[in-house]
């Protein structure tokens, strides 16, 4: 499909082809058939990227100190490769469209294939012949109005949230500064609604736009403004002042101070230096209202990206409703008058040069249009059963499913260093993503969907790297398929997507393994080779891990939350070190017994054998503290790892130490052990069965978190039981008695491949 992209490095536009996106639970797929450029946000992003590198530092003061911060914890040349690599990635363009639905995801019952529909949302609605939309920023247009005009409604939302925030009454007087886009449709929507409205803004051609609409506006230059305006209202002041300009100028707020009358309420709607003056609002009692974007529910996740609803009683004026009603309201804005110039997405460039460069009559809006031909292609269907997995008799090709910053930092450059590999396809739930890193790191192909990718049979392994909730789901069907498979952690986020990875895997013969990269740490493989067999350990974690911001992806409910998602590595590691069957776990939560919110967690686990481990992880910590502390303790050895930077050992009434260069966390390690599971080796710490049961216990982690007791962790599904050497227990899981095999599900070293499938 088309799209419209803009370089972060020099601020030109191209349209180029990529995947279309795939339609993801709470989403809906739309075929574009218009979108609407907005002038301000879009000519502010293109002005950013065509500045210089100064430039563009000194218009986001924000982004310099992550970059600073980021120098401090990786060194200047990591950070130097991070942000020319940010700075090679296009960006896709526009957040306010219409069109015909052509897919829906789980979770959506309100929207329906064939309908039409407006769509808001950076990132979401762009600038594309196709686009995925979660359902709270999608609204269906009302029979009467056409696409171009329901393209309008996100900018439009975005005019009707300022009206909202001045809480004015029909009939009274408003004034709006600057007659921009959102100015323009603030003016119709104030008149749809019975305000007596005037007009200001410095660009005749605004000026010209307001009139032929039929609007009282003066330019921002006439003598006396002030009086010009109170005398068109008799001698009155504006009730409200709406500011909808965008200019660094304290200007705008300053002229609204003068234009209200006392007790008025301005608005800040547009992008403005905002330092009123002492003389007009203090002796005014102005107040100062801000508005935010198109209305409750814009920056937060949980209402836009997770789906949930906001009680009416309290928030009867959500974003979503804020769109629904601009398009109630278009057959009365009279948007023709704003005379919209329309250009095919194939010119998006000319459109975006005529936004920058034709001033004298500049319009106010422009709009691309779609010839509403693009399709989603059903990928082959899979038929047949796979043959037995052998190693590949050449080079291996390794495809990716997701390539977003860890894979490209912290997987992909240690792949290439071998020789013996080649990136196949790669694909990304956007597309855009699947592009780009297609190109930085040669993979032979972009692949429209995983589906896609799996059916093409181009690949020897595949590496899941796409988000938690779907890791599950394409780690059983690329294991079902017969391909190798390489599963960032977690491998699941139930014991039921367990299951279907662990019956996909169980006597299968296909190499598999879990990114839990600390075992394949120099420091962490050393301790363990010094550990007594068959004796019981204590096991101290301790993680100063950092507080995540609220609105993380991790605390997405489909996400599982910081302790199926992170703390899962921990618990592998010392399971990995204990060599003993797990039994039971008991977890405390710090700030939170909801396992998806909890920040802080202490988890404990005890093993057949009488092991012990207690993982204490600070996810409130501060910036700058060590992350990672591990402490053993057994018969005879005594061992202390600091933040795999140095072993200190005691041994024996002898004390040793071995300090690391790179303190290496096992990246580097565990890809070549990747590819020697490719080659048909054996690799101990490439053990599968521990895998799924570090994730086994994982879940009993998160369920003993939310039931605040001790939980067992022997598997109750057929397949996971098999895989782990387990039978099912009945009475289900939460009991730690019942039921529970003497024998370990997990091996030794040098027993490692001996059950289950060949080189885990």
């Amino acid at each position: 499909m088309k799209a419209v992209l803009l370089s972060a490095r020099d601020g030109s536009i191209s349209v180029a082809e990529i995947p279309p996106p795939v339609v993801q639970w709470g989403a809906v797929l739309i075929r574009n058939t218009y979108s609407l450029i907005s002038a301000g946000t879009e000519r502010a992003t293109l002005e950013t990227g065509a500045s210089s590198l100064m430039g563009k530092a000194r218009q986001r003061p924000d982004q310099v100190r992550q970059v600073l911060n980021t120098a401090r914890q990786l060194g200047v040349v990591e950070t130097y490769r991070m942000v020319q690599d940010r700075l090679d990635r296009p960006m896709t363009l526009g957040y306010s469209c219409a069109g015909e639905v052509i897919a829906v995801g789980e979770g959506v019952d309100d929207i329906a294939p064939g309908m039409r529909v407006a769509a808001g949302g950076a990132g979401y609605a762009s600038h594309a012949e196709i686009v995925a939309v979660p359902r709270n920023l999608v609204v269906p247009v009302p029979e009467g109005v056409e696409d171009r005009w329901a393209a309008f409604a996100t900018v439009g939302a975005i005019a009707l949230q300022g009206i909202h925030q001045a809480e004015a009454v029909p009939g009274s007087r408003v004034v709006v500064i600057g007659l921009g886009l959102v100015g323009q449709l603030t003016l119709r929507l104030l008149r749809a609604y019975g305000y007596d409205t005037v007009g200001v803004d410095q660009d005749p051609a605004a000026i010209d736009a307001a009139r032929t609409g039929g609007f009282v506006a003066h330019p921002r230059q006439t003598e006396d403004l002030a009086g010009t305006v109170a005398r068109h209202w008799g001698g009155a002041r504006a009730d409200a002042v709406l500011v909808t300009a965008a200019t660094s100028s304290t200007d705008p707020v300053e002229l609204a101070g003068t234009l209200a009358r006392d007790r008025a309420t301005v608005v800040i709607v547009g992008d403005v230096k905002v330092s009123p003056p002492r003389s007009s609002y203090y002796h005014k009692e102005l107040s100062v209202r801000y508005s935010r974007s198109y209305g409750p529910g814009r920056y937060d996740p949980r209402f836009e990206e997770a789906g949930d609803e906001y009680p009416e009683g309290y928030v009867p004026w959500t974003e979503r409703r804020n769109l629904a009603e601009v398009l109630r309201l278009v057959p009365r804005l009279d948007l023709e008058s704003l005379d919209p110039r329309v250009f095919a997405v194939e010119d998006a460039a000319e459109a975006y040069r005529v936004l920058n460069t034709e001033r004298p009559r500049r319009r106010a809006a422009l709009l691309l249009r779609y010839p509403g031909t693009a399709e989603m292609t059903e990928p082959p269907r899979y038929q047949g059963r796979p043959a037995k997995w052998s190693p590949p008799a050449g080079e291996a090709r390794i495809a990716a499913i997701g390539a977003g910053n860890f894979a490209t930092k912290m997987l992909f450059p240690h792949l290439r260093r071998d020789g013996n590999v080649r990136f196949s396809w790669v694909a990304s739930a956007r597309g855009l993503t699947a592009v780009q890193q297609s190109r930085r790191w040669g993979f032979s192909s972009v692949a429209e969907s995983a589906e896609h990718g799996l059916t093409s049979g181009e690949a020897d392994c595949v590496m899941v790297l796409s988000r938690h909730d779907s890791h599950g789901r394409y780690a059983a069907e690329v294991l079902r398929r017969g391909i190798a498979l390489y599963c960032e952690k977690p491998v699941g986020l139930s014991e039921q997507e367990l299951e279907a990875v662990a019956d996909a895997w169980s006597g299968s013969g296909v190499p598999a393994l879990a990114g839990f990269n600390r075992r394949f740490a120099p420091a962490v493989r050393d301790l363990r080779a010094a550990l007594p067999e068959g004796a019981p350990l204590q096991v101290a974690y301790r993680v100063f891990a950092g507080r995540l911001p609220e609105d993380h992806w991790y605390f997405d409910q489909r996400q599982g939350g910081r302790l199926l998602g992170e703390v899962c590595h921990f618990i592998d590691t010392a399971n990995f070190l204990v060599r003993s069957r797990p039994v039971s776990v008991t977890t405390t939560g710090v700030d939170s017994r909801d396992p998806v919110s909890a920040q802080s967690v202490t988890v404990q686990v005890v093993y057949a054998d009488s092991s012990t481990a207690s993982i204490v992880y600070g996810g409130t910590t501060p910036p700058g503290a060590p992350k990672e502390f591990i402490e053993v303790a057994g018969d005879g050895v005594a061992a202390r790892i600091e933040d795999f930077a140095s072993l200190t050992l005691w041994k024996r009434g002898k004390k040793s130490e071995s300090v690391y260069r790179g303190a290496s966390k096992g990246h580097a390690e565990e890809m070549r052990a990747l590819t020697r599971l490719l080659r048909g080796q054996k690799v101990a710490e490439a053990d599968f069965r521990l895998a799924l049961w570090s994730s086994l216990v994982a879940c009993r982690a998160a369920t003993a978190l939310a039931g605040g007791g001790q939980v067992g962790v022997a598997p109750t599904t057929p397949a996971l039981a098999e895989a782990l050497g387990c039978t099912p227990r009945a009475g289900g899981a939460g009991r730690p008695e019942g039921g529970v095999p003497e024998q370990t599900g997990i091996t030794r070293p040098d027993a490692v491949g001996t059950t289950g499938g060949s080189g885990a």
